[in-house]
């Protein structure tokens, strides 16, 4: 009778093992609503905070100005992300400006932050790009990849970055 607990508890525990799915993060921004990158090498997803009486709030947000062509979004979690293009088009959008601060609207630029670090592009320098493959008032996909500085010439490595950001996800 104990051998057979034995094999039953240790046939369950096999078969509980081999069946779990995997969950582990990846970098696969395929869906709606979805953004991640590698920041030096490790993978970011924005994750969403609580807001005011404990609702969810937003891993991340966009903007769309047609007459302007301009895009931006930024993100939550363990960094703060902003990534601003002016003169939007579909293709590959330089990012070659230093963006003043996270609600800078009229250069084209990255900043990378938390409470311990802060990056920026740099001006007159091709530090990255956006590049679109769908852009319009209703969805905004693409991929990205740049280079940060921070006040001491740090650099920062921000690649493999994906996007596929619906209406729901946008601001305006």
């Amino acid at each position: 009778m104990k051998h057979l607990f034995f094999k039953t508890a240790l046939l369950i525990f096999i078969t509980t093992l081999f069946s779990c799915e995997d969950n582990t993060n990846t970098n696969d921004s395929t869906g709606n609503d979805s953004f991640s990158c590698y920041v030096n090498g490790k993978l970011y997803i924005p994750s969403a905070g609580t807001g005011i009486g404990g609702g969810d709030i937003r891993p991340f947000y966009w903007t769309y100005e047609f007459d302007d062509k301009v895009f931006s979004i930024y993100t939550g979690g363990e960094y703060a992300i902003r990534i601003t293009t002016i003169n939007t088009v579909i293709g590959s959008n330089i990012l070659n400006e230093k963006l003043g601060d996270t609600f800078d609207f009229s250069h084209s630029g990255m900043i990378v932050q938390n409470e311990l670090i802060y990056y920026n592009t740099k001006d007159n320098q091709n530090n990255g790009n956006v590049t679109f493959t769908e852009y319009n008032e209703t969805k905004a996909v693409g991929t990205f990849e740049c280079t940060l500085y921070n006040d001491n010439g740090d650099e920062l490595k921000v690649t493999n970055g994906k996007f596929n950001l619906s209406l729901d996800s946008r601001t305006n």
